[in-house]
């Protein structure tokens, strides 16, 4: 019995050690099986960005920006980078392209080749990317321009300003024709981009010689292609060598090319250049010069040549002639620059003729100007008629420009009143302005402050002085 109970309790031992071995041995399969899921999980989620890349590339793999993305994927990968760079331009169709321009794509691919040191062959991907039949010329220009930007960046000047002239050079004649030009190749428009012809000028000015230079901006003319800031590089160009008749030449030829407002700019500073170099030497071409600029331009433009042409009869001319001129400025010009040349107006008439020459100009710039302006120069010319002595004058000036605005909202005018009053004018004379002051505030209260009264009223309000009040 006893030796039964012990081979008993030795079979329940070794049945309980056999269980324990087989639940270790699943517990170790289950961390294996753990372990490995785990592992497909990391690389999975690392695999992601790229995964979903290709899911959006599959349902638009024309799309640039998505191309672009995925090479950013790449950056520790060379190799597959320059794979993803080669696939992208193949795969993406010039006309089909969305979300980007392809020629951004070539130039990303030939920058990255330029920054890891290879230059031939970045050289190598914008020769063929300038072969691609891009949607619009601007792309294909854009790339001329970076490869140009490549050679200079590695001091192969020479060879900059070469493909600059290869883009530049014009198709035939007989394909020049716009209806020929749409429906010719992108490259046949390429001539017509004013960017490279900005930046072929540049570097012919800087590694060419004076003719070649000059020849290139002669092309822009001919082509039609310049730009009115292009002409004044090319006038400052002449300028700078000291071919100052053939650099007034250059202008010439902008102003006769370009309408205002674009020939703003250039007669600007054609004018100045023109008086700095010959002052009064040359009056009469200078007057014929500005009487030029003045025929095509626009009221709203007119004001700066017209003081520009006053200035000069002033200093180089008749004072007379410049009186002229302001006269017919302050006509002519738009009326929101009327004002600034009605005071230029009066201050140089007080110099070349002295004050009491001014008072025609004052009143007729009080009769044509906004009440705003108006009243402004009512209350100047109102003090110099009182430094001149004429107080009734400096009274009625003050009385027209008091009943312009309502008391409430303009009191500076009121209160120089007041102040001339005090100062000059007598118990009598105060009482008037009070009355008057009164009269204004009334109807102005009347009607809402929305309308101004004709006059003070019949309590003494006296107008703006006149033509026989002044003699």
């Amino acid at each position: 019995e006893d030796e039964l109970t012990a081979a008993t309790a030795e079979s329940e031992g070794g049945a309980k050690s056999k269980t324990a071995a087989e639940v270790q041995g699943r517990l170790a399969e289950a961390q294996v099986d753990l372990d490995m899921r785990l592992a497909r999980l990391e690389k999975l989620t690392e695999r992601r960005p790229e995964m979903l890349s290709s899911v959006l590339l599959r349902q638009n793999p024309h799309s640039v920006k998505q191309w672009l993305r995925r090479v950013g994927l790449f950056k520790a990968d060379p190799a597959r980078a320059i794979h993803t760079y080669a696939t992208a331009v193949k795969t993406v169709d010039p006309l089909q392209a969305s979300h980007g321009k392809l020629s951004s794509l070539w130039i990303a691919f030939a920058a990255f080749y330029e920054k890891h040191g290879d230059v031939k062959n970045a050289r190598a991907i914008l020769a063929k990317a300038v072969a691609v039949e891009y949607k619009s010329v601007d792309e294909l220009a854009s790339v001329w321009l970076e490869w140009a930007e490549l050679e200079l960046r590695h001091k192969q000047y020479q060879a900059a300003l070469a493909l600059l002239k290869e883009a530049t050079a014009p198709p035939p004649p007989a394909e020049r024709s716009r209806k020929a030009l749409e429906a010719g190749p992108v490259r046949n428009r390429l001539f017509r981009v004013t960017k490279l012809w900005s930046m072929l000028a540049d570097l012919e000015e800087s590694l060419g010689t004076f003719e070649s230079a000059k020849h290139a901006y002669d092309q822009m003319f001919a082509l039609k292609v310049i730009t009115p800031q292009l002409v004044l590089n090319m006038a400052a160009f002449l300028e700078e060598r000291g071919y100052f008749e053939q650099s007034f030449q250059a202008y010439e030829r902008g102003v006769a090319t370009f309408t205002f407002p674009w020939a703003l700019e250039i007669w600007r500073v054609y004018l100045t250049k023109f008086v700095g170099r010959y002052k009064g030497a040359k009056l009469e071409r200078t007057r014929d010069l500005f009487e030029q600029a003045l025929s095509g331009c626009p009221a709203d433009s007119a004001a700066e040549i017209y003081r520009q042409y006053a200035l000069f009869e002033l200093e180089h001319g008749l004072a007379r002639q410049a009186m002229a001129v302001f006269e017919r400025a302050c006509s002519s010009v738009d009326p929101k620059h009327r004002f600034d040349l009605y005071r230029l107006y009066i201050d140089r008439a007080a110099d070349s003729y002295g004050v009491t020459k001014t008072r025609a100009i004052y009143e007729k710039a009080i009769e044509v100007l906004p009440d705003e302006n108006a009243r402004l120069l009512c209350l100047e010319y109102a003090q110099l008629e009182a430094k001149l002595g004429e107080m009734d004058r400096a009274r009625a000036l003050f009385t027209h420009a008091a009943q312009m605005y309502d008391p409430k909202s303009e009191p500076r005018t009121w209160q120089e009143w007041q102040d001339f009053e005090v100062e000059n004018g007598s118990e009598d004379s105060f009482r008037e302005m009070l009355r008057i002051k009164r009269a204004v505030k009334a109807q102005y209260a009347a009607v809402g402050g929305a309308a101004m009264p004709e006059a003070a009223g019949k309590e003494g309000a006296q107008g703006a002085p006149t033509g026989e009040a002044q003699d």
